[in-house]
Order: C-alpha cells, then sequence, then structure tokens
C-alpha cells in the first residue's frame, strides 16, 4: 500500500501579503458601515467657549457610532439608548446643514418616515455626505411627566429650534446655555424671562440679544429687535442667538470688549499660538531677521503726544514664494520691536492673512502690557486707485503679542493683475501705528 502525502503548504506567510489582506478586509467592513457622529447639548456645553466659539460643535469631538448600513434607524436608536441612557421615546435627531453662509446648523429633523429607513439609505438624504458619515443632533427633553417628544415630522411648523449663547463682558467669556423652541409670529421680548432663567439672572435683569450670523471671511453678528416677531428677525431652524446683560446704564469704557460683537471680532482677529513660530523675513531666507530703526513721523512731539510711524516692507517674487509664512524686518516704535506677520498664501483659509505682532514678546519681563492703534494696508500700485487697509486696536500682551486680519482680503483679487495689488511680482504692506505715550505721574 503507497502512502499518498499532500502537497507542502508554506507556513510562511508575506507581512505584505498579510497586510493586504487585512486592510482588504477592513475596507470592506468599512464598505457594509456608516460612521454615525451624535452631537448632544453635553458636548455643546463642553465645547463652547472652550475649544470653540463660532457655531455649536466640533463633530470630530461627540460620541461616534459605528453602524451597519442595513439596520434600521429605529434598531440604531436603541444602541443610543444603550450607550447614552436615553429611552427611545425621549430621543428626536436633526440633520445637520451647511450653508451658504459656510455656518453649519440642525436644519431639521427626521421624519417619521426617514426613521423607518436604513441607516445607508438616511445618509443619502443627509446635506453632510462626507464619505459614510452621517451627523445628527440628539434633542432629548425628559419632561417632569415623562411625557415622550412628538413624532418626529409632527412638530408644530411654526416652531423654530434656536441655541443660546450667554456672553459675559467682564470676564470675556462666552458659553452655551441651552436651547429653546419659539413660535415664529412670537417675538424676543416674550422669552426674556426664560433666557435669564437659563442664565441664572434675576427674571427683571435687562438683557441684550444678538444673532450670530456668520463668522468667515469676516464676523456678522447684529443685535436683534426685541419688538419684531422671530420670523420678522429672519429667524430659523438651528440659528444663535447670543445675549447678555445690558450696559445701557453702564460706562462700556471699563469693558475692553462691551458686546458680543466685538469679542466674537476679537475672538476671530486672534492670533493662534502656531503664529508665534519664527520664520526669516527675506522672501528666500538665508539668515536671522533684521532690526532697523524707523524715525517717528513727528520728530517734535511734546511729551504727551502718541509716537506714530509707518513702516513699508515690498516683498519681491511674490508668486514664487514657497514658505507658508513671512516676518517682516524688526522696527521700532514707543520702545519695542515690531514686525509684520504675512501668510502669502492665506492661514488654513483663501484669504491672505496679516498681522502686526511685537517681535521680542518672549524676552520681555513678566506682565508687559502695551496698548496700540494701528492700520495694515496693502498698496495699490497702480495711480490712483485705492489700496486696501484694515484698521484695529489691540492691548498687546505676552499671551496675544500678534494681532491682525486672518481674512485681510480674497487671494483671487490680489494675485489679479488688473487690481493693482501685484505688479511686477512685487506685493507691497504698509503698517501704521499710532501707540499714546506713557506719562509718569
Amino acid at each position: 500500500m503507497s502512502l499518498i502525502t499532500p502537497p507542502p503548504i508554506d507556513p510562511f506567510i508575506s507581512p505584505k501579503k498579510e497586510e493586504k489582506k487585512q486592510k482588504g478586509k477592513e475596507k470592506q467592513e468599512a464598505c457594509l458601515c456608516t460612521m454615525i457622529k451624535v452631537a448632544r447639548d453635553e458636548d455643546l456645553g463642553e465645547q463652547i467657549g472652550k475649544e470653540i466659539y463660532f457655531d455649536l460643535v466640533d463633530h470630530d469631538k461627540v460620541r461616534t457610532f459605528c453602524i451597519q448600513k442595513q439596520m434600521p434607524f429605529t434598531q440604531f436608536k436603541e444602541e443610543v439608548a444603550k450607550a447614552f441612557g436615553i429611552p427611545v421615546q425621549f430621543q428626536r435627531y436633526w440633520l445637520w446643514a451647511k450653508r451658504q453662509n459656510h455656518t453649519y446648523r440642525p436644519d431639521r429633523a427626521l421624519t417619521a418616515q426617514e426613521e423607518i429607513q436604513a441607516v445607508g439609505e438616511l445618509r443619502e438624504v443627509s446635506n453632510k455626505w462626507n464619505n459614510d458619515e452621517l451627523n445628527l443632533f440628539l434633542e432629548v427633553d425628559l419632561c417632569l411627566d415623562l411625557r415622550p417628544l412628538s413624532p418626529p415630522g409632527k412638530m408644530i411648523k411654526e416652531e423654530i429650534l434656536l441655541f443660546f449663547k450667554l456672553y459675559d463682558p467682564l470676564k470675556e467669556k462666552i458659553r452655551y446655555v441651552g436651547r429653546l423652541f419659539v413660535k415664529g409670529s412670537g417675538k424676543p421680548l416674550e422669552i426674556l424671562t426664560k433666557l435669564n432663567e437659563l442664565a441664572g439672572f434675576s427674571p427683571d435683569e435687562e438683557i441684550e440679544l444678538f444673532e450670530e450670523i456668520k463668522f468667515e471671511p469676516n464676523v456678522m453678528c447684529e443685535q436683534i429687535d426685541s419688538m419684531l416677531s422671530f420670523r420678522d428677525c429672519q429667524l430659523e431652524d438651528g440659528d444663535i442667538i447670543c445675549f447678555q446683560k445690558s450696559l445701557r446704564n453702564q460706562c462700556g469704557e471699563q469693558y475692553r470688549f462691551p458686546v458680543v460683537p466685538s469679542f466674537l471680532k476679537y475672538v476671530h482677529n486672534r492670533q493662534p499660538e502656531e503664529h508665534k513660530i519664527i520664520v526669516p523675513t527675506s522672501d528666500f531666507p538665508t539668515k536671522e531677521p533684521q532690526t532697523i530703526e524707523v524715525a517717528p513721523v513727528d520728530t517734535a512731539r511734546t511729551v504727551d503726544d502718541p509716537v506714530s510711524l509707518c513702516f513699508t516692507w515690498t516683498i519681491n517674487n511674490f508668486s514664487m514664494l514657497k514658505v507658508k509664512k513671512l516676518y517682516s524686518d524688526v522696527f521700532y516704535v514707543g520702545g519695542y520691536k515690531w514686525r509684520i506677520l504675512l501668510f502669502p498664501k492665506g492661514n488654513n483659509t483663501d484669504h491672505l492673512s496679516v498681522y502686526l505682532g511685537v517681535a521680542d514678546a518672549a524676552k520681555l519681563p513678566d506682565g508687559w502690557s502695551v496698548y496700540v492703534q494701528f492700520s495694515l494696508v496693502v498698496l495699490n500700485q497702480i495711480r490712483n486707485k485705492l489700496p486696501e487697509k484694515k484698521d484695529t486696536k489691540h492691548q498687546f500682551n505676552a499671551s496675544e503679542a500678534d494681532w491682525g486680519y486672518t481674512s485681510f482680503m480674497p487671494l483671487t483679487e490680489l494675485n489679479d493683475p488688473g487690481r493693482g495689488y501685484l505688479v511686477d511680482d512685487k506685493v507691497t504692506v504698509e503698517a501704521y501705528i499710532v501707540m499714546p505715550k506713557v506719562i509718569d505721574c
């Protein structure tokens, strides 16, 4: 009897083949799943005023569920009930939508018909379609008598879902305080008592309301007329109202940013820490920045005259720049070293970004601070055409040693030869600085 031996089996599996096999398996599994990111009031409360200031939430920092595409959404709600301890009957979900002004807000509640669909089908109707990702806002309302929420799609059409942020000008802080359904025909005046309750104020506290409209390329936050209806104020589902105590009978000069719009503009213009990394200043830099002296405009000033100057910086070979950001040469005014910081391709935006900064902030003594009024300008090199100019003021200190505009002007305008800002591949930037002189008592 002859013995038949099977063909030898190679016990060695190539790591590359194993890795390829694993990736293929992961890809196959990913095709069968939908990533659902669920934002709740708790997320808004944790993030607003700490990690974010505009809009409502960073979806990358909320609870994410990996759900089979064929799973009915009603079954997904049971998974949420297990994860959050929220009974299914108290859950209502809202789809997010990206608006034309680049904000991202809850847009509408899911309908009863949509909730019986499979998760994969539901993702297709979402305005947020990023691969297999679905972003939702979970509305929870546990009434004292444990009445469930109205069935999806059965809400009164007249109702508008609004979100509220509270601003404190003394602490210079903003935080999320909650959301309310209001009638479109109703007036903001009718909810002032409720807002005082959310803020922890006395019921008769006088407050002012502002709508946070957008933040790119510039902040738009406008005061709301409490006597108009919500519809007349053009408010809709997902809109944000910021409110604060009225300063009508107070001296606003004691606050750096007395009202919400001024604070949001401050946050928008604030220079992130990342921008403070020092880079060389020339167009194709090979050496350290040089310090130059700039004489004040008025050399015959009296002791209480402000220190002022105009510093001009011409950048050659602008279109050939490969660096992310540039610093100008250092110049002196009022006993401080200054420089201009510029992002030629924009600071994570499609606009030119320009800032004024204290050059040696890290070497100044603890507690230093200097108040400056200044203008940043991109000159127009075509005769009789106006420059692009922005005026502002800032109290420079160790934590805010740079200040300016992330969205100074659109790159399309800057790079358009017919506009006159970029001529012979040169761009000229100026900083006009006025700084009150400190007078010894």
